[in-house]
């Protein structure tokens, strides 16, 4: 019974949602809104079991003096000290964050923005680095990648365009230099043909590129993002909501039953 009654209650939220969504009449038609009325309560429940878990959790490494017990310690610290003021401002003022109380003017705009900057700031030096990997143009897909996203991030800062100029044309003259020496290097005569002739065609096409990128970048820069973006942005969000639509069934048939564990 510890299975049957989860997996049943499961099945009957999960119909009874999708029925409410098609069937706007009651008692159908005001399910969907109770049920996320629910929804908060038991979400609140289970915020109260995530907080004993991780008391516990580092409460049990401060006792058996684990590597790491300082940083423990300082997170129960943390959380008492904050637990406490905010009541007590909450109790003094009706609400932790009115504009009067300590709480929002030292601990939260001093202590937990701050804190908060600090861990996106971080987050940005991750970001740039898988940038970096993504980017490398080792392949004419990440190549592709790398031009696109650099015509958005220079589209989007102002003046961007005039970055254009040297930046096109640093970039031909490198690929011009590539395909030259290519060219030299390969033995057969068909080949450096090729490799020059794209050298020619790039030194060629560098100044109208660079007239066209100066003059249009902010229309290149939605070009790329409301179609080939989009579309691909499109297609990745219905694989999304198939996935989504295949877990859920599985989850109400009683199909996957990860979450009893």
């Amino acid at each position: 019974m510890k299975k049957e009654i989860p997996l049943a209650i499961t099945f009957i939220s999960g119909f009874l949602l999708i029925v409410a969504l098609f069937v706007p009449h009651r008692p159908f038609g005001d399910l969907e809104q109770r049920f996320n009325d629910w929804y908060i309560i038991v979400a609140g429940f289970t915020l109260i079991l995530g907080v004993d878990s991780l008391l516990a959790h580092h409460w049990k490494i401060i006792r058996r003096r684990q590597p790491g017990a300082f940083h423990s310690m300082a997170l129960i610290l943390s959380f008492i000290v904050t637990l406490v003021w905010g009541v007590w401002d909450g109790l003094k003022f009706g609400n932790p964050f009115d504009p009067a109380s300590t709480f929002l003017r030292y601990f939260y705009t001093y202590v937990f923005v701050s804190l908060q900057a600090t861990m996106f700031s971080l987050l940005a030096f991750f970001i740039a680095s898988a940038a970096y990997r993504a980017f490398r143009a080792r392949t004419s897909t990440a190549t592709l990648l790398l031009v696109a996203a650099a015509l958005v991030m220079l589209g989007n800062v102002p003046k961007g365009y005039l970055a254009i100029p040297p930046v096109v044309a640093i970039t031909g003259l490198l690929l011009a230099f590539h395909f030259f020496r290519e060219g030299q290097e390969t033995a057969e005569t068909t080949m450096r043909i090729v490799y020059w002739g794209t050298a020619l065609v790039i030194l060629v096409l560098l100044y109208p590129v660079i007239q066209f990128l100066y003059h249009n970048l902010p229309a290149v820069k939605d070009w790329i993002m409301n179609v080939p973006h989009l579309g691909a942005k499109r297609g990745i969000l219905i694989g999304v909501a198939l996935g989504a639509v295949a877990i859920s069934l599985r989850i109400i048939l009683g199909i996957e039953r990860t979450y009893l564990r």
